[in-house]
């Protein structure tokens, strides 16, 4: 579908510059779009991004801009990541760029749905800038920016409703340590990717709690079952909550150090945990 892709990403935090990073490496044109000016400049001239305790070096190759219009001059393939609280407003400043939508690749890597609408990424691209399914790709899966930097083996799923826009994505990210499955439910991997961050949070409520490792194989069990179910009226299909996107992801989510979904269910377990030792002071000292 793209003979020679020119890649532009739309988000320099740490799963946008990860993934340019591992593009470049694999010999395509890569610019980075980072929306924080001073961001953009210290990116531009230490080339290197900390992840946790981890420095990913960005090679000089790829660029580093503040000028969105820049930045998507002449590029075919379209990568964004940004936060999914961002996307839509991201996707209306494309749209008044004028982008050749019907000549680029979009591919979304940002896991959400948007609160007040409930829709996917993908929905709010098609909707904002009529871009066609062909057009589209979203790619997703249980991937830790900073495992993926590392270089430690990662396996995540490529899904457009077009196998060749799937293999051609596929094309573009697969090496040695990063294998890409191509899939044509994109609802399925974009619900999938999003429903599991709620599990998560209950797994780090759990561990907070300590209530052990009965209580949270049932919390996944039972929430990989809340999500099929949700997921199928919401135009998925069963089996692909069963792959990398469903099951995959929940895993990684809900029990990886690296999770911060599951990271702000401890919080939120530790400030339930403050105010039952509260209360049972208030009881002791009332009785």
């Amino acid at each position: 579908m793209i003979k020679k892709p020119d890649i532009a990403v739309i988000g320099g935090g740490a799963w946008g510059t990860t993934l340019g990073v591992l593009l470049a490496k694999n010999g395509h044109p890569v610019s980075i779009w980072e929306f924080d000016p001073e961001k953009c400049k210290n990116l531009s001239k230490k080339r290197t991004l900390l992840l946790e305790s981890f420095k990913l070096k960005i090679p000089k190759n790829v660029v580093i801009n503040n000028d969105l219009k820049k930045i998507l001059f002449g590029k075919n393939v379209i990568l964004i990541a940004v936060p999914s609280h961002f996307f839509q407003n991201t996707i209306k400043t494309l749209k008044k760029l004028g982008i050749d939508k019907d000549h680029c690749i979009f591919v979304s890597v940002v896991k959400g749905i948007k609160t007040d609408s409930l829709k996917t990424m993908t929905e709010i691209l098609k909707e904002e800038l009529s871009v066609p399914d062909k057009n589209i790709c979203v790619l997703s899966g249980p991937s830790f920016a900073i495992e993926v930097a590392m270089g430690l083996p990662t396996a995540v799923v490529a899904a457009s409703r077009y196998e060749e826009t799937a293999k051609t994505v596929q094309k573009l990210f697969m090496n040695k340590q990063f294998r890409v499955y191509t899939h044509n439910d994109v609802a399925g991997v974009e619900i999938g990717g999003s429903l599991k961050n709620v599990i998560a949070i209950a797994c780090g409520i759990s561990d907070s709690l300590r209530l052990g490792d009965n209580t949270k194989s049932a919390i996944v069990t039972r929430g990989l079952r809340e999500m099929i179910k949700l997921g199928t009226k919401l135009g998925g299909e069963t089996h692909t909550f069963m792959g990398l996107s469903g099951l995959g992801d929940l895993i990684t989510t809900c029990f990886s150090r690296h999770s911060r979904n599951r990271g702000f269910g401890e919080k939120i377990g530790k400030k339930i945990s403050l105010k039952k030792a509260l209360n049972e002071k208030m009881t002791t000292t009332e009785g």
